[in-house]
């Protein structure tokens, strides 16, 4: 918080500054470093004894510091989970497996919210040997469809999904696509619904459902994404469970655990995180240094379960070709999870 400095020797103090005797109190720090600390501002000792008393002694202090031991005992719970994680043997990888029974997915995996990599579920789709940029423009070509467009010179393009969109026939944006090398500059993105096309109905013939584990391939429920390489999804994470496969091309998927709680300080920007994963090492805050990062490689055939909540950056290295189902048989949405909302007038506590 920036505050104006006070003239030698004031008599009275800033709201801001009063904010700054709470925050150090709730903080642990004494009132005679306070009082030091105001004096060193400017702040005569008479009133800066009388400003961190009158604080001190206030109703509103003590809901703050009743409030300030709550939070510290939420981030000690969280912070049990981070010690623990980093006993993991490969505390930096995504476990890869064939897909287990329904029963032991949601005791293992779901329940737990630990991501994971099935080898075995999207690679016997028919969609492997069929889905690519000539199948899409053979079948589905003339279909009018929603895309991103002009990303690159938007540094909060993903955040303004809408100011990018464009209308087009698939076959021209597949042209776009394959023209482009490596860009980040066009994208069929979630957000751009294309799978609640009637036409685009048809591919779900090409994808076979995990039975026990997904119920529903309904509109809404599937997406589809579509892009050169180059393509980079920012750090953020979803309110929903996700089971996302690769049909064409590789990704990289960076995942962060909710317990790393450095993502959530202020300033927040909704659903999206605001450390930069190629800086963290050089990172003034010793917990972004400390964060752990599991990265994962997708490549066609991969599935991976992203749990609701867990941070994750998406890189595509080449034409890629992606698709996610999310109906599973048991409740996968958390919509209330939104911490980035808390505070705002449009945050309602559902949990």
């Amino acid at each position: 918080m920036r505050r104006t400095k006070p003239n030698r020797l004031s008599r009275e103090v800033s709201p801001a500054w009063r904010e700054w005797i709470v925050e150090r109190l709730c903080s642990g720090t004494t009132s005679d470093a306070i009082v030091a600390g105001l004096v060193h501002a400017g702040v005569a000792v008479r009133v800066a004894r009388q400003e961190v008393a009158a604080v001190a002694s206030s109703p509103g202090y003590a809901v703050a510091q009743r409030l300030t031991h709550r939070v510290q005992r939420l981030e000690m719970v969280a912070a049990l989970a981070r010690h623990h994680a980093k006993l993991d043997p490969t505390p930096n990888t995504v476990e890869r497996r064939t897909l287990p029974t329904p029963t032991a997915f949601f005791r293992d995996y779901f329940a737990l919210q630990r991501p994971v990599v099935f080898t075995n579920v999207a690679s016997r789709w028919p969609a492997i040997e069929k889905w690519s940029l000539a199948y899409f423009r053979r079948t589905l070509g003339t279909q009018v469809v929603e895309v991103t467009v002009g990303r690159s010179q938007d540094p909060r393009y993903d955040q303004n999904t809408a100011q990018h969109l464009r209308r087009m026939q698939l076959r021209t944006f597949c042209d776009m696509v394959a023209t482009a090398k490596h860009s980040n500059d066009l994208y069929m993105v979630a957000n751009n619904h294309t799978m609640r096309r009637r036409a685009f109905a048809k591919l779900l013939d090409d994808v076979r459902i995990p039975d026990g584990i997904i119920d529903s391939t309904s509109p809404g429920s599937t997406s589809l994404w579509l892009g050169p390489g180059g393509t980079v999804t920012p750090l953020h994470h979803d309110p929903t469970n996700i089971l996302f496969s690769q049909i064409v091309g590789h990704k990289r998927f960076e995942l962060i655990a909710p317990t790393e709680t450095v993502l959530l300080l202020d300033p927040m920007d909704g659903y999206y995180g605001n450390v930069d994963l190629d800086q963290r090492a050089l990172a003034t805050h010793p917990a972004v240094r400390a964060m752990q990062v599991r990265t994962v490689e997708l490549g066609p055939g991969d599935t991976l379960f992203l749990p609701a909540g867990w941070w994750h950056r998406v890189t595509s290295h080449d034409i890629s070709i992606s698709f996610s189902l999310l109906s599973f048989a048991k409740p996968a949405a958390v919509d209330w999870y939104a911490p980035g909302a808390v505070g705002s007038s449009s945050n309602l506590t559902r949990y």
